[in-house]
């Protein structure tokens, strides 16, 4: 027998482990793919949030019926699907009163991919406070943070006379939650002694939304007449990803 016909049987063994070695590699990055996938296809609920009154009802029954559905202070959440030429999206309008809203908005932020953030714009400049409180929550949340959530603030009732553009409600809300970033941390540093680690904005920097981890974007709509805009909101909920 050869030294050739002697060595072929150990070159073969080390052709099937390199061989097995290649298959684990690629089954293993099927599997993360798989995971991956599965995990941006979860990732699909758009939640409309906002004070009561603000027209999140309008906006959503517009959005998923194009018709207006009787509006009240609702209890419990509104779900429904919004298909695009892009994105299947489930749209839950979350009940703006403070009684019930941590628990809808806890149940759905996990598989968060968007919030729109609904503004009244007649009342912003007396409701900033309120409003700048509940957006502070949500700027600040580490679920919201770590999913990188898209947020559009929606200025709705632009149809009406005494309504703020989205301009000046950006800046008065930057002004507000640059108080309320200061409030807050100097509050949780009495309780325990420490620095408030959920920073929203840059150290000593007055607060910008551009400072954010997420993208936030303005846009202007109205949903409460039969003059309805939301086209802005629509190109939004199309390019969201």
């Amino acid at each position: 027998m050869s030294l050739t016909m002697i060595k072929a049987p150990w070159k073969d063994y080390y052709l099937f482990k390199e061989l097995l070695l290649a298959l684990i590699v690629v089954l293993f990055t099927v599997v993360l793919f798989v995971l991956w996938k599965k995990g941006r296809k979860a990732n699909r609920d758009v939640l409309i949030v906002g004070l009561c009154d603000s027209g999140k009802t309008a906006l959503f029954s517009y959005l998923l019926y194009n018709k207006p559905i009787q509006s009240f202070t609702s209890q419990v959440e509104n779900t429904g699907e919004f298909k695009s030429k892009k994105n299947l999206l489930r749209i839950v309008d979350i009940p703006g009163h403070e009684r019930v809203f941590t628990k809808y908005w806890d149940a759905y932020k996990m598989n968060c991919k968007g919030v729109m953030f609904v503004v009244d714009s007649e009342t912003a400049q007396t409701d900033i406070c309120d409003v700048a409180e509940l957006l502070y929550r949500i700027l600040t949340d580490a679920t919201i943070q770590s999913n990188k959530s898209k947020i559009v603030i929606l200025c709705n009732k632009q149809d009406k006379v005494m309504a703020k553009g989205s301009e000046v409600i950006k800046t008065l809300l930057e002004k507000e939650l640059d108080t309320l970033r200061l409030t807050k941390s100097n509050q949780l540093e009495s309780i325990d002694g420490k620095k408030n680690k959920t920073l929203l904005g840059k150290k000593k920097k007055h607060f910008e939304f551009s400072h954010c981890q997420m993208a936030v974007e303005f846009a202007e709509v109205i949903t409460s007449s039969s003059d309805v805009n939301l086209e802005p909101i629509k190109d939004w909920l199309e390019n969201i990803q």
